[in-house]
């Protein structure tokens, strides 16, 4: 058998033609593979961005919510200190220091009289305070035994003086005395 020119130059022609096509659906294999990973990759990227959005807008949200509750903690907190304060003025309030002056086995009236500190009394020194300081933030009154109310204003005068930083209110018959109770719910009101 004879192989003409022809028909080997048909055959490459052939061969080249099959080549080349050959070629040309590797390369779109690869360039459809490439875009197939780079439309995957683009998807993901969209994912991840999303996401960084979602999270972007939950932790804003938190934000708002976390400076909301620190708003109403600091509200609470303040509303807590006015009650603890109030509470205590009311435990002071409350609380009456009786201070009993004269003697108890006379035949005398008992007096009342409300003790409370003057306005030297923080500048004084601690060796002229009579007692502590710490009664003098409660209530304090006397009951005074005397004969009369100007002998029970003398000895309680005498007792606690302006010297000591304390002053005292008119002395009165007890059963004219004010009740505590009532004063307290007065100045509550």
């Amino acid at each position: 058998m004879v192989i003409s020119a022809e028909f080997l130059g048909m055959l490459l022609l052939i061969t080249s033609a099959a080549a080349l096509g050959l070629s040309i659906v590797v390369d779109v294999g690869r360039v459809s593979a490439e875009k197939a990973r780079e439309a995957m990759n683009q998807r993901q990227y969209d994912k991840k961005r999303a996401a960084l959005a979602e999270w972007r807008q939950k932790t804003e949200r938190k934000r708002v919510d976390l400076t909301t509750l620190q708003a109403r903690l600091t509200e609470f907190n303040g509303r807590r200190q006015k009650a603890m304060t109030e509470l205590r003025a009311l435990e002071f309030s409350k609380i009456e220091l009786v201070h009993e002056l004269g003697d108890l086995d006379s035949d005398g009236d008992v007096f009342w009289a409300q003790l409370a500190v003057g306005p030297n009394f923080n500048e004084l020194d601690r060796k002229d305070i009579v007692f502590s300081r710490q009664i003098w933030e409660y209530r304090n009154v006397a009951h005074i035994t005397a004969p009369s109310a100007e002998q029970a204003h003398g000895t309680v005068r005498t007792s606690f003086s302006q010297r000591n930083g304390l002053i005292c209110s008119p002395v009165v018959p007890l059963a004219l005395a004010p009740d505590p109770e009532a004063e307290a719910e007065a100045t509550a009101a």
